[in-house]
C-alpha cells in the first residue's frame, strides 16, 4: 500500500492540473501511454476544470477569514494512492475503480468529501493511482497544511488506510509509521528504477541461460543416441556351427543339410578390453550421478523472487528519498544476483565441458578408429541440439573439429 502526500501551491496548480488532466502532449513522465490517457477518470468530475482558478474560488468562497490567502501558502495535500503490479492484476476495472473509490471514502470522512477538489485516477501509465487533491481546511473553515496534516494525521494515514480498506475486501501491508518522508524528484526516481529494470532483464536473461544448460545437461544423461558398433569397440560375437536343412533331398530320399555359423547371443572379447570398458562404464555413472543431483537443484525457482523486486517499489512521480536509498540496495542486491547467476552459468559451462571431454576420452579408449569418434561425438552433438537451442556441447565439438582440421593441415605441411 502506498499513500504518499505532497504539498501545492498556487505556482504548482497549474502544472499539476495539466499533468493530472493530460492537457500537454509532452510528458516528462516517459512512463504515460497516450493511446491509454482515455481511461483515465476523476472520481469527483466536474468539482474541478482549471486546477488554479477552481480550487482558489473555493477556499475563497468558503475560508472562514475574509483576509487574502498568503501567495506562499498551501492551497492542496496532493495524496498518491496506490499499491503494486501484482495487486493490481488480481483485480478486474470494476474493482480497481472500487478501491479508489473507498480509498477517496477514507479520506473524505476525515478531511470533509467537499474538500476534495479533485480525485484523478491513472491508468495511462505501467500501475493504477490516484492523485487525490484536499483543501486543508480545518473544522473551523481556517486554511492550514500545518494543522490538519500535523505527524498525528500522517501518521494515521498510513495505519488506518490499508485496515479500511482490508475491512472492505482488499489485501494490503499497513502503511510507515510515523512517516514524514520529503519527495523524490520525478527524474531521480525515474534514473533508479531503470537502472533496476534493465539488471532484471538481465537477471532474466541469464535464468533462460542457465535453463537452457541444465535442459541440455539432462539431454546428454538422458538421451540416446543410437546403437555403438561392437566390431569397432573390438567386441566379436560369439558363433556356433548347426546343421541347417536345405529343403532338398539326395537320391536316397533323405533331406539334405548344412553347416552355418550363427550367433549364439553371447559377445566375446579380452579380459583386457572388458575390464577397461568396465572402467569406462563406472566413469560414465559417476559423472551421470553428479549431474542427477545436480539437476534436483531448481535455479530458476530459487530466482523467483526478483519477478518481484520491480513491482513493490511503485512506478509514480513522487517518492520519498528514502525510497531512493531502498533502490539504489535493490540495486546493489540485483548485481549480486546478476553476478551469481553469471556464475552459474559459467559453471554450468564448465560441467558440460568435463561431460564432453569424458565422453570422448571413454570412446578413444574403447574404439581404435578416431573417425569413428569423431562421427559419433556429432551424431550426440546434433541429438542434443534438437531439443536444446544453441548447445554448449555442439559449440565444443565444432571448436574440437576446428582444432583437428588445423592439426592435419599443420602436420601436412
Amino acid at each position: 500500500m502506498v499513500a504518499r502526500m505532497q504539498k501545492m501551491k498556487a505556482d504548482n496548480l497549474v502544472g499539476i492540473g495539466n499533468h493530472n488532466q493530460r492537457r500537454i502532449d509532452n510528458h516528462s513522465n516517459k512512463d504515460i501511454d497516450v493511446d491509454r490517457s482515455h481511461l483515465n477518470y476523476d472520481l469527483v468530475e466536474g468539482r474541478t476544470e482549471n486546477y488554479k482558478r477552481d480550487i482558489e474560488k473555493f477556499i475563497n468562497e468558503n475560508k472562514a477569514s475574509q483576509r487574502a490567502t498568503r501567495k506562499d501558502a498551501v492551497l492542496v495535500n496532493e495524496w498518491i494512492i496506490s499499491s503494486d503490479r501484482f495487486f493490481f492484476d488480481e483485480l478486474d476495472d470494476k474493482e480497481t475503480e472500487r478501491f479508489f473509490e473507498d480509498a477517496k471514502d477514507f479520506f473524505a470522512e476525515r478531511f470533509g468529501d467537499e474538500n476534495i477538489r479533485y480525485a484523478q485516477v491513472h491508468l495511462d501509465e505501467r500501475t493504477p493511482h490516484m492523485h487525490l487533491g484536499i483543501v486543508p481546511f480545518d473544522d473551523e473553515n481556517k486554511l492550514s497544511a500545518k494543522r490538519v496534516f500535523n505527524k498525528a494525521a500522517l501518521q494515521e494515514v498510513q495505519e488506518e488506510l490499508p485496515k479500511y480498506l482490508n475491512e472492505r475486501g482488499f489485501e494490503l501491508q499497513r502503511g510507515e509509521k510515523g512517516s514524514d518522508k520529503k519527495h523524490l524528484p520525478v527524474e531521480e526516481y525515474k534514473a533508479y528504477k531503470d537502472a533496476k529494470f534493465d539488471l532484471e532483464n538481465e537477471i532474466s536473461a541469464l535464468e533462460r541461460e542457465v535453463k537452457q544448460r541444465k535442459d541440455e545437461v539432462k539431454k546428454l544423461i538422458t538421451g540416446k543416441y543410437g546403437k555403438l558398433d561392437y566390431e569397432k569397440l573390438g567386441v566379436k560375437n560369439q558363433l556356433k556351427t548347426v546343421e541347417v536343412k536345405t529343403g532338398e533331398k539326395n537320391i536316397f530320399g533323405v533331406e539334405k543339410t548344412e553347416t552355418k555359423r550363427v550367433k549364439t547371443g553371447n559377445v566375446v572379447m579380452l579380459d583386457e578390453n572388458f575390464r577397461l570398458l568396465a572402467k569406462n562404464y563406472e566413469e560414465l555413472v559417476a559423472v551421470k550421478r553428479s549431474f542427477e543431483k545436480y539437476l534436483d537443484t531448481d535455479l530458476i525457482k530459487e530466482n523467483k523472487a526478483l519477478d518481484k523486486v520491480a513491482d513493490e517499489y511503485m512506478e509514480m512521480a513522487y517518492k520519498s528519498s528514502d525510497v531512493a536509498n531502498e533502490l539504489k540496495a535493490e540495486n546493489d542486491r540485483l548485481r549480486e544476483e546478476n553476478k551469481s547467476l553469471k556464475e552459474q552459468v559459467q559453471s554450468l559451462k564448465q560441467e558440460v565441458k568435463s561431460i564432453y571431454h569424458t565422453v570422448r576420452d571413454i570412446l578413444k579408449r574403447a574404439m581404435s578408429n578416431s573417425n569413428s569418434v569423431k562421427g559419433l561425438m556429432s551424431v550426440i552433438a546434433e541429438k542434443v541440439s534438437e531439443d536444446v537451442p544453441k548447445p554448449e556441447f555442439g559449440r565444443l565439438d565444432d571448436q574440437e573439429r576446428m582444432r583437428e582440421r588445423k592439426r592435419t593441415r599443420g602436420m601436412s605441411r
